[in-house]
């Protein structure tokens, strides 16, 4: 655990001093008639600097007089109540309204010294009774007085959320929605003195807890109403979406920065040294690889790169990403910077956002600042990046995901097994064959329509020619073609098939259109819409078993599936130009995000 700083650690004269002087002095009661001040009913010790730091001057020995003794401790007396009224009302404040501290510029690093004001202007006269100035403050000790403690004990999660904002692309050409493309949740274990950093790659295929569709992880901080929502409710939704990952382990807090913030940060404390493992470019600047010094402009380019290199990609981005926050962590404890992150914190107007009290951000420096980069864990929910609901989606490998869970809580969740890459593949099927069913009915009634005109029409025979004997030669009967079904398929679904004349038509004016071939065509097309609607509702049964964690052959099913509906679109296409009908009727592609009835939420995925 990190250590608890001790306020009886001044120097033996002193401490001895102290108790001479509570024996000579009587008992007083002026400890009841001071406030006492607490948040949620827990009551806050007042932070009396005096109380824990000596002084920095040393006073040789001198004999004094009774008379000027009691003097000397009466105002150091009066001198220590005044600077424990004025520290309990600094804990009321910080705690009654603790976002007030993030307001302002980002201040110096020289250390604050608490000064007294008596509300007297009369100067204090030097001397013997005059009393010891108030030393200059420990950063640990400053930190260690506002924490929150009572946060510290098991293991909290705080998400750590990146908004791809920037000011600069309000005007641009592109989408003007803001997503959370970098989460981060970092498990803090308390009671083992170690941190967790467990990664959400951005284009997760996720369930988005009290929304309908299918979205992307990053896009649950739009389903909350975005970045900039009242009462921080799109990071809210995205700490939602996070205990969603983490099979229901609660994730309360969360800080979050736009793409300033980043810079800003960096900047703050003089940058970062860093090996790039890779050379890249990034709107115009260039970065070799190599060790070298990153700003805060070069640090933000490294976290977002992810083209034309050749550890591009996402999941790759996102291992950049754990490994430059390790890096910031160890500059800024070899500067001896962390206990200025209160600070640094105040210094992002409006960048950054937090649901966490000044306390509570005080409680994690205290922590971090003890914190052995040793014990910090780097794992990522990492899966399959796979082009699936028109997207580039990444399928979670939930045996590693619920492995992960494991070893970070010690808990045992269960598969999201609707959440697989076999069942979403499924899925994306049998939305697929939905669309190809309903974009190929107006085709169907098309040439229904068609034919049902044509059979009203007369057809143009050729004239039977006599033979030498005299008789007439019989015109042939052609009998209708048999429709071969596949094994396992009964062909019974909902389209109607025609049965044709054996007679072959004439193309003349007036007469029949069609020919016998075509309405083979036509028969064929409506046998095989009924058997993509069979291997539909045969894959649906395997799918709720597959659900249900039950014996299934839902693979197989969603490959017939697949198949039944490449053979539809293959037809289609063909009966289509045939017949004359418009191929801009069609529209092969379900854009669900874009239907409100199938997407609670419309996002813009770019």
């Amino acid at each position: 655990m990190a250590r608890i700083p001790d306020n009886t650690h001044n120097n033996g004269d002193k401490t001895k001093r102290s108790q001479e002087a509570k024996n000579r002095q009587p008992e007083r009661e002026d400890k009841e008639s001071l406030p006492e001040y607490g948040y949620h009913g827990m009551e806050v010790e007042p932070f009396v600097p005096t109380d824990v730091f000596p002084s920095t001057q040393v006073r040789g020995k001198r004999r004094t007089t009774r008379k000027k003794k009691r003097v000397l401790w009466a105002l150091m007396l009066v001198g220590g109540i005044v600077l424990l009224a004025v520290g309990s009302v600094f804990a009321y404040v910080l705690l009654l309204n603790p976002s007030a501290q993030f307001d302002g510029n980002l201040q110096t690093n020289q250390a604050e010294v608490i000064t007294v004001d008596e509300g007297d202007s009369t100067p204090t006269p030097a001397g013997p009774g005059a009393p010891t100035p108030t030393p200059t403050l420990d950063p640990y000790e400053v930190v260690s007085a506002q924490a929150d403690t009572s946060m510290m004990q098991n293991i909290v999660n705080v998400l750590l959320i990146g908004v791809d904002y920037a000011e600069e692309r309000e005007t641009w050409k592109g989408k003007h929605e803001y997503h959370s493309d970098v989460m981060m949740i970092m498990a803090i274990n308390f009671d083992e003195n170690r941190v967790d950093l467990i990664s959400l790659p951005r284009d997760t295929y996720a369930n988005i807890p009290g929304v309908r569709g299918i979205y992307k992880l990053n896009a649950s901080i739009n389903c909350g109403g975005g970045f900039d929502a009242p009462g921080g409710a799109g990071f809210l939704k995205t700490c939602e979406a996070a205990s969603w990952m983490l099979g229901g382990i609660p994730v309360n807090y969360y800080y979050a920065v736009t793409m300033p913030a980043v810079k800003e940060l960096v900047n703050a404390v003089g940058g970062v040294d860093y090996n790039l493992e890779l050379s890249f470019k990034m709107a115009g600047r260039s970065y070799e690889a190599g060790p070298t010094h990153l700003n805060g402009q070069g640090v933000l380019d490294y976290l977002r790169v992810r083209k034309n290199v050749n550890e591009g990609g996402d999941l790759n981005r996102v291992n950049r990403q754990k490994a430059m926050l390790i890096a910031l962590f160890d500059s800024m404890q070899k500067q001896n910077l962390i206990l200025k992150i209160p600070d640094i914190i105040g210094s992002f107007d409006g960048q950054l956002f937090t649901n966490c009290t000044l306390g509570q951000t005080a409680a994690l420096t205290k922590f971090a600042y003890t914190l052995d980069k040793s014990n910090i864990g780097m794992h990522s929910m990492s899966g399959t990046i796979t082009n699936i609901f028109n997207w580039n989606f990444c399928l979670t490998d939930q045996t590693n995901r619920v492995k992960i869970i494991k070893t970070v809580y010690g808990i045992d969740v269960p598969r999201e097994l609707e959440y697989t890459a076999d069942y979403a593949r499924y899925r994306w099927a049998d939305m697929i064959a939905t669309q190809y069913l309903d974009t190929t009915r107006e085709l169907v009634d098309f040439v229904s329509q068609e034919l049902a005109v044509d059979d009203l029409l007369p057809t143009m025979e050729p004239t039977p020619e006599p033979t030498p004997d005299g008789f007439v030669t019989p015109i042939p009967i052609i009998p209708p073609p048999e429709t071969v079904t596949p094994a396992g398929m009964t062909g019974s679904g909902s389209f109607e098939v025609v049965r044709l004349s054996a007679r072959s038509p004439i193309r003349e004016e007036g007469y029949q259109r069609y020919s016998l071939g075509q309405r083979e065509m036509f028969n064929d097309f409506l046998m095989t819409l009924d058997l993509l609607e069979e291997a539909q509702a045969n894959a649906r049964k395997e799918a709720s078993k597959y659900a249900s964690g039950k014996n299934n052959d839902l693979e197989r099913l969603t490959q017939d599936v697949k198949d039944y509906a490449s053979h539809v679109k293959e037809s289609a296409l063909q009966l289509a130009m045939d017949f004359g009908y418009p191929m801009n009727q069609f529209l092969w592609t379900y854009w669900y995000d874009k239907d409100p009835s199938f997407n609670e939420v419309k996002v813009d995925f770019r």
